[in-house]
């Protein structure tokens, strides 16, 4: 097979907020990306790359490019009701078109970059992430395409700008370079951050009223608590994340966790009642996912194949069913602490009263009852360090992201899959009897971030913000991150996860 004469680079999750708000000339308090002049070095440097040897090149945006969910609400109108503002209004193609406006317009050195590539020729592709789901929306296109081809006519002129139009492409879910490589931003095969019925290219005004059902567990809790904590570090929802951000709130903003708790948890409840109860179903939202899938499957060629990915989806978390529970499992603690309460008190009575009857003096007595007290509380101690320190036994966020990799890299036969998603850097081999007819080994990897991120479970030797990519050239692939101080790029620092014996871990092994 000859090689591609076009390299392709990935770069996923910069989770572009509003920029720098001009009236303070400060960040707002929810932006994560504050690298627009490194990105467009970044940017130049691989068009001049990319001329000195003779090439061309796709970027290839996979998904939380923007970030439409973890954005501070607009200035709410009169009138407006205590959700609206304290969480903004429901997200329509029309509030998300105007969002990206104010995105693209805090970012113009961000535009700038991606608009000389385009105007040295190169290809830019917008895939979807479950932050910016939205951009599968004709309005947010527009926004978009309009910006950049307005930047371009700047750089150059019109008839740029016209060709530079025929280079951005938006697809609503993959891009797929049959034989090469396959790309998608990973969220659907994460059970806290996938959508049920995620292509929603073809939204109208009744599947719009229909999203919040078919909103993600990591979704709803960004929009409706995270947000709330203001500029901390950004976090990826997942179960483990959450109990170390937890820990790290109660420990060094418990003033900040308490006013969140009192001011937004009841209205946290609110919502979650409303969508548990609220008889709307998403039938439209199905409707149109499962017509633009059966569109998707015969203008790609995918057929059957594309179907089977689409289950590869896990959907147990969406809000919807977690409101139907969250009521049972709050009526569930509360129950469970008020035994737990009765037992103790129970228990510390009698144990009061024992004392009381015993034939002792006073001393002894005293003794006795200091002693008894001392116990319950070292034991109530002992309950909470439990609670606050243990390491809940959930499955590695990233491992259901390679079991997705390995089945498309088999059945698509490609040697490449790559996701992002979930922040962390990943170079995986996959099972060595795929892409047989290839002959090669596959490989899975994941992009990572170029935002700092609360997730690291280990300190690595690098820095803590590493501006990470995929590069294909040919049919090699190399995750590298790009270094401003170096004006190139470099090797992603990255430690085999050994066990106390020195033999790789079995989650890896077994992934094999």
């Amino acid at each position: 097979m000859d090689a591609p004469q076009h390299d392709i680079v990935v770069v996923s999750d910069l989770h572009l907020g509003r920029g720098m708000n001009p009236k303070t000339r400060r960040f707002y308090r929810l932006e994560a990306f504050f690298y627009d002049d490194d990105f467009e070095q970044f940017c130049r440097w691989l068009i001049e790359d990319a001329a000195a040897r003779k090439t061309t090149f796709k970027l290839v945006f996979n998904g939380d490019t923007f970030d439409l969910l973890r954005i501070e609400p607009e200035q709410p109108q009169p009138g407006a009701s205590m959700s609206m503002r304290l969480y903004g209004p429901e997200s329509t193609p029309a509030t998300a078109a105007y969002t990206m406006a104010d995105i693209l317009h805090g970012h113009a050195a961000f535009v700038r970059a991606i608009a000389r590539v385009l105007h040295a020729g190169h290809r830019v592709v917008f895939l979807p992430g479950n932050h910016d789901l939205e951009i599968q929306w004709q309005p947010v296109q527009n926004c978009i395409r309009r910006t950049l081809l307005k930047q371009v006519r700047e750089l150059s002129s019109e008839a740029d700008a016209e060709r530079a139009g025929e280079c951005i492409l938006f697809e609503p879910w993959f891009h797929h370079e049959p034989g090469r490589i396959w790309i998608e931003h990973g969220n659907q095969y994460d059970p806290d951050n996938a959508f049920t019925y995620q292509l929603r290219s073809n939204i109208d005004i009744e599947a719009a009223a229909q999203t919040e059902q078919d909103s993600p567990i990591g979704s709803f809790f960004q929009r409706y608590l995270y947000n709330q904590f203001g500029s901390i570090t950004f976090i990826v929802p997942s179960g483990r994340a959450n109990v170390r951000y937890f820990r790290w709130l109660l420990i060094n903003k418990p003033r900040l966790l308490a006013n969140v708790a009192t001011s937004h948890f009841p209205f946290l409840l609110q919502v979650l009642r409303r969508i548990a109860k609220s008889g709307r179903t998403t039938d439209r939202l199905r409707q149109l996912h499962e017509a633009q899938l059966d569109e998707l499957a015969e203008s790609s060629g995918l057929g059957e194949t594309l179907h089977q990915i689409d289950r590869l989806k896990v959907v147990h978390g969406s809000a919807a069913v977690f409101g139907k529970g969250i009521i049972r499992r709050v009526l569930k603690a509360v129950g469970l602490a008020v035994l737990l309460t009765f037992m103790v008190a129970g228990l510390w009575f009698a144990g009061f009263q024992a004392i009381t009857e015993m034939q002792a003096g006073f001393g002894l007595k005293a003794v006795l009852f200091l002693g008894l007290n001392l116990i319950f509380l070292l034991l109530t101690i002992a309950g909470l360090a439990f609670l606050l320190l243990r390491t809940p036994a959930t499955k590695p966020q990233d491992r259901p992201l390679r079991d997705a990799a390995g089945f498309i890299s088999q059945a698509l036969n490609v040697p490449i899959v790559t996701f992002g998603h979930t922040h962390d850097e990943v170079v995986f081999p996959l099972s060595k009897d795929t892409v047989e007819a290839a002959k090669r080994e596959p490989w899975y990897f994941n992009t990572g971030t170029w935002i700092a991120v609360f997730t690291h479970d280990q300190l690595l030797p690098r820095e803590r913000v590493q501006y990470t990519f995929l590069r294909v050239i040919g049919n090699e692939a190399e995750l590298v991150y790009w270094s401003p101080g170096r004006h190139q790029s470099v090797p992603v620092v990255l430690i085999d996860e050994l066990d106390r014996y020195g033999s790789r871990r079995a989650s890896d092994a077994e992934a094999d």
